[in-house]
């Protein structure tokens, strides 16, 4: 499928035990789902890894569910726990480490990132 093309998204339901796993980077293991608009993604990092500071037009939020994050977004730095949560508007620039309990994220992607839908389906 093309860029530009749209995709056409019918209800569904998932099991996470299911949906495949794949790694857009070491230590990192991500589960990812979509709609049209928006993309649901299951990040488990291992312990003491880095995820290198980035940016890219897509709306991102994301919710702690297990494990401690430190996470930048532009100057600002928060130590993340479970039950906490984040926003990112698109083009600004975040990085982000764990530390010796690494961690699991659901972060939401507005629009679905092509790359990791890419990675997902070659899964």
């Amino acid at each position: 499928m093309s860029t530009g093309e749209q995709r056409e998204f019918a209800p569904a339901f998932y099991d996470l035990t299911e949906v495949r796993s794949f790694s857009p980077l070491p230590g990192f293991a991500m589960q990812a789902i979509q709609g049209k608009n928006l993309m649901l993604n299951w990040v488990r990092i291992e312990p003491n890894t880095e995820m290198p500071a980035h940016e890219h037009p897509h709306e991102q939020a994301g919710v702690m569910l297990e494990g401690t994050l430190e996470l930048t977004i532009g100057e600002e730095t928060r130590v993340l726990r479970p039950g906490m949560a984040y926003t990112i508007p698109g083009g600004v620039r975040h990085r982000a480490r764990t530390f010796e309990d690494g961690c699991l994220v659901l972060d939401i992607f507005s629009p679905p990132r092509e790359d990791y839908a890419r990675m997902a389906e070659d899964a």
